[in-house]
């Protein structure tokens, strides 16, 4: 008989003990900083630190990626009506962020094997309302960028990558943001992982970082453009945090790209994962398959002491939010497919490879049952 294990699907402070003493120290310098210059200071540096990291020009530190989303289409042109092209298969921020400036979600299907953005799809769904697209590295896989920059070239649009699970991420030897202006989400769940909620925006045109510098201030002036989502700026603290693990994230990345070969090595055949895409380094921030009994599958887990997850239970056209919009009519034949079988497992940095085997070998049995 199997020893049973605990394997929770997420441990917080177990991932923070490799950087405990960093972050402490990065606290401390906070704390001990005089002014507000002085605060605005530190988290420019975390912004330098970060373009540099990401091959980017500039970044702009923010309080959330749905703020650094908004701010991308706000800076990006897009107005109240205007359409932006996004997948139907992503966290409801993604759509929010667009319908919070006014304008329209308009939902595009997903490419059966990697999840992300199927550019026919964005392709079809274009009209002249239509002004940027984001296409989403949806679980730290990369889009299919070489098809969204050129739908978006022959057809005018702007590109707001959502990056939100793709630090380090890369497509065709490119670090992903860097193909539009990019929006990555900092919240405790992430790669690259604050105290609660915090956003980057990266930027290659130094017109475009100024004029979102500008929009970020809160000032009593009539002329200043500010944002709709003032103030937004990240605090210290949360920069203290970042700043602290950004020299890790490359090992880190380079683990979870290990755990997900072992599971891709050891799960059943009828088992599907998510594929990288071409061309692509995927960083996995989630582990994502589909099981045909998705539901059976989980319960069997828990009994054997494996915490797993369903993040995503509905389409975002088909969400009471957004099923009445106009754009929302047309059926998502792949996103609506794998909704039912969609299944998280665990896949923290920490978790060891005795505990990958013992989940692959858990799904094994039952999955050889359910043939």
């Amino acid at each position: 008989m199997t020893n049973i294990l605990k394997i929770t699907f997420e441990d917080y402070a177990e991932d923070s003990k490799p950087y405990f003493t960093q972050i402490k120290k990065s606290f401390e310098a906070v704390l001990r900083l005089k002014s507000e210059y002085e605060h605005q200071q530190y988290v420019e540096c975390f912004e330098e630190e970060f373009a540099q990291y990401n091959g980017s020009e500039y970044s702009i530190a923010v309080n959330s990626g749905t703020t650094a989303l908004e701010l991308a289409l706000q800076i990006s042109g897009v107005k109240e009506l205007d359409e932006v092209i996004l997948p139907a298969y992503t966290y409801i921020s993604t759509a929010l962020a667009v319908s919070n400036i006014g304008a329209v979600p308009v939902f595009a299907d997903i490419k059966k094997t990697t999840f992300t953005i199927d550019p026919e799809s964005v392709q079809s769904k274009i009209t002249h309302k239509t002004k940027a697209v984001i296409p989403v590295h949806i679980h730290g896989n990369p889009c299919e960028m070489d098809a969204i920059v050129e739908i978006a070239r022959t057809e005018k649009l702007a590109i707001v990558e959502d990056c939100s699970h793709a630090h380090g991420a890369e497509y065709n030897g490119k670090k992903v943001g860097n193909f539009g202006i990019g929006c990555f989400s900092c919240h405790t769940t992430k790669i690259l992982s604050g105290i609660g909620s915090s956003g980057v925006i990266t930027i290659n045109d130094r017109k475009i970082y100024e004029m979102l510098r500008k929009m970020l201030c809160v000032e009593n002036d009539p002329d200043v453009n500010l944002s709709k989502r003032t103030p937004c700026k990240m605090d210290a603290l949360q920069a203290a945090v970042l700043r602290a693990k950004l020299p890790y994230l490359p090992k880190l990345i380079e683990r979870k790209r290990n755990i997900a070969r072992c599971y891709l090595g050891e799960l059943p055949d009828n088992i599907q994962c998510q594929t990288e895409e071409n061309k692509s380094k995927h960083v996995y921030r989630d582990f994502v398959v589909l099981a045909q009994d998705r539901d059976g599958l989980k319960s069997r887990l828990e009994a054997k002491g494996i915490e797993t997850k369903v993040r995503y239970r509905t389409p975002l056209h088909l969400t009471q939010y957004y099923k009445n919009l106009p754009t929302s009519k047309s059926a998502l034949q792949t996103t609506e497919s794998i909704f039912n079988e969609l299944l998280w497992l665990p896949i923290s940095y920490v978790l060891s490879e005795q505990k990958v085997a013992y989940i692959c070998n858990m799904i094994s049995g039952y999955a050889y049952v359910n043939k």
